[in-house]
């Protein structure tokens, strides 16, 4: 779990041990991520992407002639309305009809100017910029066509306006010639004169009318001119197109080094993530720190670190014998140290080696705890308490055949029973012996104490390896009958709540405690421990 600083809090150390010890969790997942998103680059049918940009101002001319002037650039709302020209029906119909399949197209605005792009998407490079290409000259033909045909409607609904003015001049005309012509009939002179005088005042009514009707018609003969004009310059002018679309030599999709390095960032997170949530979840202890949350501040004795020749942990092995130089051998020292330094005061005699659970470690640390006070010149006598899996015997090459439960049953002596070890003088074994039915029971007799009291006067140190102290209480009953007690734990194998509810039945029949060793410590878990100074502590009850 993970670990907090003393405020309560976990603190920058802490979320930094988290990304370590769980690094590789961390690498897979990032892994994993930049594979899946490769495979789905590679799975993508590439996409190009092809543009073509259309000009909309109008040229000069057509500001100057065409109805729809607006004079200056065309307004932002302008370009919208032509954009949506670009995507009406007909427009689309007739791009259609040209490539024979209805394109897919996107069509924007360049900023404030009156420059829109038309985008292509298509499998084939070539395919792409012939869509484009061809939507913007469809449109810009259509669009043509269309101001052609609404100049030619214009014009021709003001040619309508001048033969109605021609009408009315004609009918004008036909009235003074009328009364011309009955002049020229001749007749009587008074009639004569009455005919002139008529077509005298009519000549004047149909001269006021004539002039507006004239007037009227050089305005509607002037806007056809303009019209007709107009109508020939639009056919050669518009819109335009200002850049053709080109084949693209890359797709546009997808894009396999962005998305490998998003793959990276999501795998990234996720990874991180997932460390975060197994370190929540993971009880196990792995550091210094994390063995005395568990034990209530007990003081760490010892961390010792992977013996990275010990490949087969069902084969035992006592690295201080085998490799005395190596940082394992020197970590038992250092316990043997702080187990001397303790002892100061009041001497430790009998000293127990006990776990909450089997698999912690405790029998390698009492073989190499053996091995180290025995090399400091010190008789040691090794006890094996564990009559349930008893082991010791065998990190020592010794037999099982007689032991403790011999003595205790009057089949063999203390002397008798013991046995030296071949390689260390200064070590004696009582191995377990063979295997009671009841072996609660049978370490309960006062016999046992007469036992280890008969072994202390053989011996500077007795160790005793007793049964782990969770799955039954052959470990807490021992603990009575001795001086110290030692709580070992195994790095990523012993849980913070097994350990310290193990320490809890300790204290609870007052065992006596001194300390707790950590053993199979990764070497990055150890960074930052240096050696510790025992000096200052002395034995104390629990």
């Amino acid at each position: 779990m993970l670990a907090q600083a003393d405020t309560g809090e976990p603190g920058l150390r802490d979320y930094l041990d988290v990304l370590r010890r769980r690094k590789l969790i961390i690498l897979l997942v990032t892994v994993l991520a930049c594979a899946t998103a490769f495979g789905a680059s590679l799975a993508q049918t590439p996409v190009y992407e092809a543009t073509a940009e259309v000009l909309l101002q109008q040229r000069p001319s057509e500001r100057i002639f065409a109805p729809d002037a607006r004079g200056g650039a065309r307004a932002s709302d302008g370009v919208r309305t032509e954009i949506e020209v670009m995507r009406s029906r007909s427009v689309l119909d007739a791009v259609t009809q040209a490539l024979g399949v209805e394109p897919d197209v996107s069509i924007t605005a360049r900023g404030e100017t009156e420059v829109v792009a038309i985008t292509a998407e298509s499998s084939d490079p070539a395919e792409a910029a012939r869509i484009a290409n061809t939507y913007a000259q469809t449109y810009i033909d259509t669009r043509r066509q269309q101001l052609v045909d609404d100049l030619l409607s214009a014009a021709e609904q003001v040619q309508s306006r001048i033969d109605n003015v021609d009408a009315q001049l004609q009918a004008l005309t036909d009235e003074v010639a009328a009364l011309d012509a009955a002049i020229a009939a001749g007749g009587p002179d008074e009639q004569v004169e009455l005919l002139r005088s008529q077509r005298d005042r009519l000549a004047e009514e149909v001269a006021n009318r004539r002039l507006p009707l004239l007037s009227q018609r050089t305005a509607y003969s002037q806007q056809l001119d303009e019209l007709q004009l107009a109508s020939s310059i639009t056919e050669n002018g518009g819109g335009r197109v200002v850049s053709t679309a080109e084949t693209p030599g890359a797709p546009v999709r997808p894009k396999t080094s962005r998305n490998l390095l998003l793959g990276a960032v999501v795998g990234l997170m996720l990874g991180i993530g997932l460390a975060f949530l197994r370190e929540h979840l993971d009880d196990t202890i792995k550091s210094k720190d994390d063995l005395e949350r568990a034990t209530g501040g007990l003081v760490p004795l010892a961390l010792v670190p992977t013996v990275g020749s010990w490949k087969d942990r069902q084969r035992p092995y006592v690295v201080s014998l085998e490799e005395p130089s190596s940082a394992a051998a020197e970590a038992y020292r250092s316990l043997r140290t702080s187990v001397q330094f303790i002892g100061l005061d009041t001497p430790l005699r009998v000293i127990q080696v006990t776990g909450s659970n089997a698999g912690d470690g405790k029998t390698t640390t009492l073989a190499n705890l053996a091995v180290a006070l025995a090399r400091a010149g010190q008789r040691v006598v090794v006890v094996c308490c564990d009559l349930h899996r008893p082991r010791i015997h065998e990190f020592f090459g010794l037999e099982n055949r007689v032991g403790l439960t011999s003595v205790l049953l009057g089949k063999a002596t203390v002397g008798a029973a013991l046995q030296s070890v071949p390689r260390e003088r200064n070590i004696a074994v009582l191995a377990a012996g063979p295997p009671p039915p009841n072996p609660s029971e049978l370490l309960s007799s006062p016999r046992v104490a007469n036992i280890l009291a008969s072994l202390t006067e053989l011996s500077d140190v007795v160790l005793v390896d007793s049964s782990p102290i969770l799955p039954v209480t052959d470990g807490l009953v021992v603990s009575h009958l001795v001086d110290a007690t030692i709580l070992v734990a195994c790095a990523k194998v012993s849980t913070q709540q097994d350990t310290h509810r193990a320490l809890e039945l300790l204290r609870q029949v007052d065992a006596p405690l001194i300390g707790s060793v950590l053993n199979r410590v990764e070497a990055e878990d150890l960074y930052g421990y240096g050696s510790y100074n025992y000096s200052g502590p002395r034995r104390r009850r629990a």
